[in-house]
């Protein structure tokens, strides 16, 4: 089913469907005008009751209907959790237009990140049980709470029998599970992955972890802008919800199908800071490194950069190393390099969050637009970067460079870049 380049060579791994449950909409064409309406996916948190909380924001998904996309049966087996993860591969899937013939169903695989998994539903299955004994229990429950659960279940759905994987590298996972499934195809190893995250962490004792360690935005008078990353009044990040996948596929194969390609994965690369387990190191130096790494592993230098789509949680000490690392990378670039932050838009998904924001830098490459940073209404001074302001930027770039990091000073750099000859590069 493979096709290469040229015999020996490493396989080139292109974008051909994308899939997605967020706050701003759902599937490929969900998400888009969401993001092209510019508006804030973050609201009251009403899942459950926050009062206790000094965070009582978030960006929830209250649409999500699996059965549009799923029937009922798998739908009862699984959390919510693996039903955003499905739902989202499902998705990828449809819109590749990639037909599961026995051989591809033999060597396609799954790969996932997600920094909590199926915890949430054990938080409320722990409740029940308080209440009413084992019999009140899910049975489903111990088959839900593993963070394999999710791409399990993709697998079970799509009988695809290839490499099944799942990492729990915290706010960097989903972009960590990108990059890896990227070395899978790339050596060979498969002719193409669905890759990405899901995260649904809107539980009482996990939300409020997070409030506990002043980590989340205490601006609950304006949901709307209380993610404002980089902006001199930030103070914490806003818990979202959501999963994104992406079919990765080996471009010969592709090409020979006729499949629509988005972008081109072209490099990525992981560091890590080694120093606090919530603050990063002050100077950004793993950062950075990461960021250089992951393009000299697309072959690529800073001045080939048409934007960078920032991490930009919306943390104070965050944001502030992110800036001077994003910074010195591009200190000898002559023209300024577009950048933002969508997080003010989509909220903070945790595992999931590098994911979505693939699928931002995808969609953005294949459409030529590029996405604003919301909400910076009086930009830190720390943090003097050339951002894409009003109602985005209209510019076909080639490249783009994507930030994730996670706690536990865990940093993922992805480039995509426009489908094009090696030697366009």
């Amino acid at each position: 089913m493979r096709i290469t380049e040229k015999p020996g060579s490493p396989c080139r791994v292109v974008i051909t469907g994308l899939g997605a449950v967020t706050p701003l909409g759902h599937g490929r064409d969900g998400l888009w005008r969401g993001l092209r309406a510019g508006r804030s996916a973050v609201g009251p948190l009403t899942r459950f009751d926050a009062t206790a909380f000094k965070s009582q924001v978030a960006a929830q998904i209250d649409d999500f209907d699996p059965l549009q996309w799923v029937d009922a049966r798998t739908v009862r087996r699984m959390d919510r959790y693996s039903q955003f993860a499905v739902v989202a591969a499902v998705q990828a899937l449809a819109d590749s237009g990639l037909e599961l013939d026995a051989a591809a169903r033999q060597s396609g695989g799954v790969y996932l990140g997600s920094a909590l998994g199926g915890l949430a539903f054990a938080e409320e299955q722990h409740c029940r049980y308080g209440h009413g004994g084992i019999r009140a229990v899910d049975p489903i429950l111990a088959l839900s709470v593993f963070g394999a659960a999710a791409s399990a279940n993709v697998a079970m759905t799509l009988g695809l029998h290839g490499p099944n994987m799942t990492n729990a590298n915290s706010c960097a996972s989903g972009a960590l599970a990108i990059g890896q499934a990227f070395d899978l195809i790339r050596r060979g190893a498969a002719p193409f992955m669905l890759a990405g995250g899901a995260e649904t962490p809107l539980a009482p004792l996990t939300f409020g972890s997070f409030a506990l360690i002043h980590a989340l935005s205490t601006h609950n008078s304006t949901p709307a802008t209380a993610s404002r990353p980089f902006d001199a009044t930030r103070d914490g990040f806003v818990m979202g919800e959501g999963a994104a996948t992406l079919l990765l596929e080996e471009r010969g194969h592709a090409l020979a199908r006729g499949a629509h390609i988005y972008g081109e994965i072209s490099g990525w690369a992981t560091t890590t800071d080694a120093h606090h387990m919530t603050a990063p190191l002050p100077d950004g130096t793993q950062v950075r490194r990461v960021m250089l790494a992951a393009l000299a592993d697309a072959g690529l230098t800073p001045s080939d950069v048409g934007y960078v789509n920032l991490h930009g949680s919306g943390t104070p000490l965050g944001d502030r190393a992110e800036a001077q690392a994003v910074a010195g990378v591009f200190a000898d670039v002559p023209a300024p390099v577009p950048m933002s932050g969508t997080k003010a838009l989509t909220g903070h998904a945790l595992g999931a969050t590098g994911a979505i924001e693939a699928a931002i830098c995808a969609l953005a490459l294949d459409h030529g637009w590029l996405p604003p940073s919301a909400n910076l209404a009086t930009p830190d001074p720390a943090c003097d970067l050339p951002f894409i302001g009003g109602d985005g930027l209209e510019r076909r770039v080639a490249h783009i460079l994507s930030n994730s990091f996670g706690f536990g000073g865990l940093n993922v750099g992805l480039v995509f870049s426009r489908h094009m000859a090696r030697s366009e590069f």
